[in-house]
């Protein structure tokens, strides 16, 4: 597959790929926008793409379509210019089987949706989760006058423990941590989300309720908590969790927003 565009042969190419696919888009992965095929210019937003591999592609069930739909991504060039070329194919309908086995498969790819939201280590959400799906949601209930905040909330023991003692250890603790803090921010994701964005750093999106409060509800949960976890089978350890917070209103920006908490840290 041709890799290098000018914008005149992508615009040949998407249109020979829409002939075979459900949908095709250029996507700009570093700014999350979608692009017109033609122009190249921005559009609309696009929900973040699965990372792609060292051959610039990618796949995965597509995240925010309840259709049966593999999406596909291919990095390219045009002119120049890094993008992403996202292809949705429809998946194969079952007609041939029995009810049970469609419920099954129904079953499995809702899972592996669920699957795809979810951080591997810790089951809290994960970052892609957080900026797509969930940051559209918080940024039209901000808008329409709901409050929204973060809290950002860092395992301080994280990296020493992956440093002096191991990899299984410092998930441990994190495991550990997040058992605590989904506690504290709860589960439902009308009102906040926790995830995790990267290694020992978690965040706490709130809306409705100022994140200051869930930030002491936080700390309050933390101090009433065992903070224990295993290092070995005989050794234990505890951990401490750095807690900071901002809201929309001082930013009106969700990557400002996200920015103040974490630097507040």
């Amino acid at each position: 597959m041709k890799l290098d565009y000018t914008k005149e042969e992508l615009a040949v190419q998407v249109a020979a790929l829409e002939q075979l696919f459900s949908a095709v888009r250029i996507v700009d992965a570093y700014r999350g926008v979608l692009l017109d095929p033609v122009t190249l210019e921005a559009k609309g937003s696009m929900p973040p793409i699965p990372p792609l591999d060292e051959e610039g592609r990618a796949m995965q069930l597509a995240p925010r379509s309840e259709k049966r739909e593999l999406l596909v991504c291919q990095g390219i060039q045009v002119e120049g210019r890094p993008l992403v070329l996202a292809l949705y194919c429809p998946l194969p309908k079952q007609y041939r089987t029995s009810t049970g086995a469609q419920n099954s498969y129904d079953r499995a790819l809702t899972q592996y949706r669920e699957d795809m939201r979810r951080d591997y280590v810790t089951g809290v959400y994960n970052s892609n989760y957080l900026n797509g799906e969930y940051r559209d949601y918080a940024e039209k209930q901000a808008m329409q006058g709901q409050p929204v905040g973060v809290v950002m909330l860092r395992v301080n023991e994280y990296w020493a423990l992956r440093s002096k003692e191991s990899q299984q250890a410092a998930e441990c603790c994190l495991n550990t941590a997040a058992g605590i803090l989904q506690l504290a921010v709860g589960t439902d994701r009308e009102h906040a989300v926790l995830a995790r964005l990267e290694e020992g750093l978690f965040a706490a999106v709130t809306v409705g309720t100022p994140a200051a409060r869930l930030a002491q509800n936080i700390n309050a949960a933390l101090e009433s908590s065992r903070r224990v976890f295993s290092i070995t089978l005989a050794r234990r350890g505890t951990f401490t969790v750095s807690v900071a917070s901002a809201e929309w209103g001082e930013t009106s920006s969700w990557e400002m927003m996200l920015a103040l908490a974490q630097q507040r840290l």
